[in-house]
């Protein structure tokens, strides 16, 4: 057999990938266009059940912010976690298509029974169950708002290294600007325009947007993730309550990452802790510890809190329990206990420079930040970097990684800095999860 044969096993025993397959031989996706729904959860409700109490013949849930002293507040399960039309975007004609939330509610139809299986029966869960559940998890962590947004600024941060690219080419884009503008516009014109749109670009004056399309291109992405997930070694944790999750629906933790600012993902590194509250009295652990396996074991008093706090740190304006007790004491241990509150760090762009052997102020910068001095890129040669975080525009570092790349350029070639110069920057980013 091959090393990854029964990954290969559990995802053909998923009903999920029957379905899927199903549609995609035979071309036909009309059900999931059937789907009217336009109050789309970004939670299921489902799993929002594991956390509710009936209530006057209601299934409600207590809701609490996270930015506010509020306090907590009974609300109905069907009326928490969602936004009108959410996942709704244009077909081929121009027409609003709910076909997103239509492949949502297929998966959460097989991953419900999946993880009721999970909660009552975990020695017997099947490989295609397993499956099933690594679909719904990750797909949970690209279908909420905060999701988005992050990928909207995923795609900003390689729109801004496009541009410091694109536009440091003055005579490409005097070319381009004289065919597709005007011919006879002199170079004064013409370098006021460039400039005037890398300003633009640097201070979040001109960005790309669109919700829909990035909650489309996350679902697609997430998929990648569903093998690693069934690989990942999962343990269940138990309680006799006290549980709470978010409107994201699961955190990550990642107690090693392989540098300082590097952001928070399923694999970020082999340390990184994956936790889904599956309800009050449940929550999955996953770690990307290859083997596949799966652990039931109780989980302390501390490290319910632990978890709760995680989820807290990562809920992006409310979180969920069954009681207000519950809700309120995550609120007071996060101000006893405010390093374990881990909240999801901003993405970043690093940028790679060439070193510079008589300019060592970026090593020495970086050095004094606790961070290391150079960075090898993907020749494993040493570079100088600076890291911009994409959390507000940072116009001033994007200008500084620029102008360093054009001046030492310009030093190596030998022309001065008022000639022209041929040729345009070229960024080599490291990988978003870095």
């Amino acid at each position: 057999m091959g090393e990854f044969d029964h990954i290969v096993a559990a995802l053909d025993a998923s009903p999920v990938t029957a379905a899927f397959r199903e549609m995609v031989e035979s071309n036909d996706f009309s059900s999931l266009d059937k789907n009217t729904a336009k109050r789309h959860h970004f939670v299921p409700q489902f799993l929002l059940r594991g956390f509710a109490e009936a209530h006057r013949g209601k299934d409600c849930i207590f809701q609490m912010e996270t930015r506010s002293r509020r306090a907590p507040t009974r609300e109905e399960v069907r009326t928490v976690a969602w936004q009108q039309e959410l996942y709704a975007v244009p077909n081929e004609d121009g027409e609003m298509s709910n076909r997103n939330e239509g492949y949502l509610a297929l998966v959460e139809n097989y991953a419900a029974p999946a993880l009721r299986h999970l909660l009552d029966d975990p020695a017997s869960l099947s490989p295609g169950e397993r499956a099933t559940i690594a679909f719904y998890v990750a797909l949970q962590t690209m279908r909420t708002p905060a999701a988005a947004g992050q990928i909207t600024t995923i795609a900003n941060a390689a729109f801004q290294t496009w541009g410091s690219e694109f536009f440091s080419d003055r005579r490409t884009f005097a070319e381009q600007y004289r065919d597709f503008f005007e011919d006879g516009a002199s170079e004064d014109e013409i370098e006021q325009f460039r400039q005037e749109t890398i300003a633009q670009m640097r201070d979040g004056r001109l960005r790309l947007s669109g919700r829909a399309a990035a909650l489309s291109t996350g679902l697609t992405h997430a998929i990648d993730n569903v093998p690693m997930l069934i690989e990942f070694d999962w343990t269940l944790l138990q309680a006799p309550g006290g549980f709470i999750t978010s409107d994201r629906g699961y955190a990550i933790h990642d107690p090693t990452p392989p540098y300082p600012w590097a952001w928070q993902a399923i694999l970020s590194s082999e340390n990184s802790e994956t936790t889904v509250p599956l309800s009050d009295k449940a929550c999955l652990l996953m770690r990307p510890v290859l083997g596949g396996g799966l652990t039931v074991r109780d989980a302390s008093t501390h490290e319910v809190e632990t978890i709760n706090l995680r989820t807290y740190g990562w809920a992006d304006e409310y979180v969920y329990g069954r009681t207000q007790g519950a809700l309120v004491a995550v609120r007071t241990a996060s101000r006893r206990r405010p390093t374990d509150v881990i909240r999801p760090k901003p993405f970043t762009q690093v940028a790679l420079l060439e070193s510079d052997p008589d300019d060592n102020s970026l090593a020495e910068t970086n050095r004094r930040r606790g961070w290391p001095a150079q960075l090898p890129n993907a020749q494993g040669e040493l570079c100088d970097y600076i890291v911009v975080p994409s959390d507000k525009p940072n116009a001033e570092q994007w200008a500084l990684a620029d102008e360093l790349t054009e001046r030492r350029a310009r030093r190596r070639a030998g022309v001065g800095p008022d000639e022209p110069f041929e040729g345009r920057i070229t960024n080599t980013p490291l990988h978003p999860s870095t």
